[in-house]
C-alpha cells in the first residue's frame, strides 16, 4: 500500500503539471453572446446588412484571441474581420467570407449609438455594447474596464485620441481596421 502512494502522488502531480486545453471563446462568454444574437440578427444571406446590427458592430470590437486562432493571413488587429469570418461560417459553413472593407456601417446605427448625432464618444460606446448584450440577456463583461479596453483600440486605431470620434472615422475603424495596421497614436 505505501509503494502506491508515491505511484498516486506522482501521477496527480503529473496530471497537474499538463496544460489546460483553452477553448474557443471561453474567456470572453460576452463576445459569444454577441455572435450568436448577430447570427440572428442578420438578414441578408449576403452579410450586406452585417453593420446594421448592433451585436454584430460591437461583437466586431471584442478581442481576436475569442475566436482563436484564424484559418488564412491576417494582419495582428484582425479581430473585426476574424468574427465577420466566424459569423459567415456559422452561417453558410464552407462559403468565403465578405470583408468588411466591403460592408458599410449604415448611419442610422451611429445615429443610435450617438448622443450628440455626430460622433461616438467612450460613454456611448459602453452603452451600446451593454444594450447589445441585452438582447441575449447576457453574460456581461464583469469589469467595464474590458469595455473601455475595446474602446481603447478604436481610439488608437482612429487616431481621434480625445472627446468623441465622428462618425466616419468611427465607421472607418470597422471596415479597415482588420487591413490597415495603425497603432501607437494615442
Amino acid at each position: 500500500m505505501l509503494a502506491l502512494v508515491p505511484l498516486l502522488l506522482s501521477l496527480a502531480l503529473t496530471a497537474a503539471a499538463v496544460p489546460a486545453v483553452k477553448r474557443q471563446g471561453s474567456d470572453y462568454p460576452w463576445c459569444n453572446a454577441l455572435r450568436a444574437t448577430c447570427e440572428k440578427q442578420i438578414t441578408r444571406p449576403d452579410l450586406e446588412d452585417f453593420f446594421s446590427h448592433d451585436a454584430c458592430l460591437f461583437g466586431s470590437a471584442c478581442p481576436p484571441d475569442f475566436l482563436g486562432p484564424p484559418d488564412g493571413p491576417l494582419p495582428e488587429r484582425r479581430n473585426v474581420q476574424l468574427f465577420i469570418r466566424a459569423v459567415d461560417a456559422d452561417l453558410a459553413p464552407g462559403r468565403e467570407p465578405p470583408h468588411s472593407e466591403d460592408l458599410r456601417v449604415p448611419t442610422a446605427i451611429l445615429q443610435k449609438i450617438s448622443t450628440d448625432g455626430k460622433t461616438v464618444t467612450k460613454q456611448n460606446f459602453i452603452d451600446g455594447f451593454y444594450h447589445a448584450l441585452d438582447a441575449s440577456s447576457g453574460p456581461w463583461p464583469t469589469n467595464v474596464d474590458i469595455v473601455k479596453g475595446y474602446w481603447a483600440d478604436i481610439v488608437d486605431w482612429t487616431a481621434v485620441c480625445s472627446g468623441g470620434i465622428p462618425f466616419k472615422n468611427f465607421a472607418d475603424y470597422f471596415v479597415y481596421s482588420s487591413y490597415v495596421k495603425s497603432e501607437g497614436n494615442c
